[in-house]
């Protein structure tokens, strides 16, 4: 049996060709050597234009370092900036890696409850209650993985109030997904200018231009903090490949047309999926409103709630969906939601149809 594999964080979609000439070009002129730690300047030029251009940040080039994937912008941004003992408040479900960066940088992550009844809506007073004298950073993802909820302004305004009132709380937002709004724009919190010396945006190339294999991210931050991270990626990698580089900065040109057409195509497929779980009253999910993945609380098919399942943990409902229909989800427990799983819906349509139909006969079996 052929197994669909809907836990990846990987979209099926193609490499934009127009990034894929511009390296091949670069290549061809001999940028194969090292090239500045920061990254070239072509690219942090881009990165700065597209948050004026779009949203009318101001974002100095100098401001922006060029990492080797966001992965690597999470790391380094954790490693430069928490002492051990720092509280890190970070609202679940999120990003299964985040407990472990935190950790590896000598941190502590305060886990919020998630509320998917409130449609995983910021939750302000829950961060307030967790307010502590070690509390360094707040950690947002907008949109969310892997709920793919977007923080409205308004939230992101009333997190601003609090940063006001409490002058040592720093925000780092991962946004790595926000080229993928299936509706208007993601707000970044780069908009606050007068926090911009406590505010940290880590974004890439992964996901909204289906470049995952190039490995380039980046991180806006503080001169402070960019200056230590500056600093440790010098140690280890020596900066990003020159000519990947272009190729990221000619797909960053291109984005509202690339965007375009990733965005076309997952409202559709969001819509195929939301029919089919609508029919299925044993699971519950919030609709995205960004990126590809589901979030889908399946406490219903659990012992619990369902005396007659066979099934206490998400982690064995979801092993034998693999086993007995081929369809292989990743549990949430890791990202602080110990009974959903996320499944993506980034799929070539025919693959996508298939897994919908194993995924109802599973679950009316």
């Amino acid at each position: 049996m052929d197994i669909i594999p809907m836990h990846l964080g990987v979209a099926h979609f193609k490499t934009p060709q127009i990034a894929i000439d511009a390296m091949q070009e670069a290549l061809v002129s001999q940028e194969t050597y090292y090239g500045p730690n920061e990254g070239i300047a072509e690219l942090r030029l881009a990165v700065a234009q597209r948050y004026f251009e779009d949203d009318g940040i101001p974002v100095p080039a100098e401001q922006v370092l060029i990492t080797h994937g966001t992965k690597h912008a999470l790391h380094l941004f954790l490693q430069s900036f928490l002492q051990p003992g720092d509280e890190v408040i970070a609202p679940a479900p999120f990003w299964f890696a985040f407990p472990e960066m935190v950790s590896q940088a000598g941190g502590k992550l305060i886990s919020l409850p998630p509320n998917p009844e409130e449609d995983y809506a910021l939750p302000l007073s829950a961060i307030k209650e967790h307010l502590s004298p070690t509390t360094r950073l707040l950690l947002l993802t907008n949109p969310g993985n892997p709920t793919g909820r977007a923080y409205s302004l308004k939230e992101l305004e009333a997190v601003a109030q609090l940063m006001e009132q409490h002058a040592s709380l720093h925000v780092l937002s991962d946004e790595i997904y926000d080229g993928l709004a299936l509706h208007g724009t993601i707000k970044s919190f780069l908009h606050f200018e007068h926090l911009r010396h406590r505010v940290t945006v880590v974004n890439g190339f992964s996901k909204s231009f289906a470049m995952s294999g190039w490995r380039i991210g980046y991180i806006i931050a503080p001169f402070p903090v960019l200056q230590k991270v500056n600093e440790l990626q010098q140690k280890i990698i020596s900066g990003v490949s020159p000519f990947t580089q272009v190729g990221a900065a000619a797909a960053l040109r291109h984005r509202h047309q690339i965007w375009e057409g990733f965005k076309n195509e997952l409202l559709q497929k969001r819509e195929k999926v939301a029919a089919v779980l609508q029919q299925l009253p044993q699971l519950s999910y919030v609709l995205p409103d960004a990126g590809y993945y589901f979030t889908i609380d399946i406490k219903g098919c659990l012992e619990e709630h369902s005396p007659a399942s066979p099934f206490k943990l998400v982690e064995e409902w979801a092993a034998a969906l693999k086993e007995q229909v081929g369809l292989e989800v990743l549990p949430g427990t890791a990202m602080g939601m110990p009974t959903a799983v996320r499944m993506s819906y980034a799929l070539p349509d025919y693959v996508l149809a298939s897994a919908l139909d194993r995924l109802s006969a599973f679950v009316k079996h």
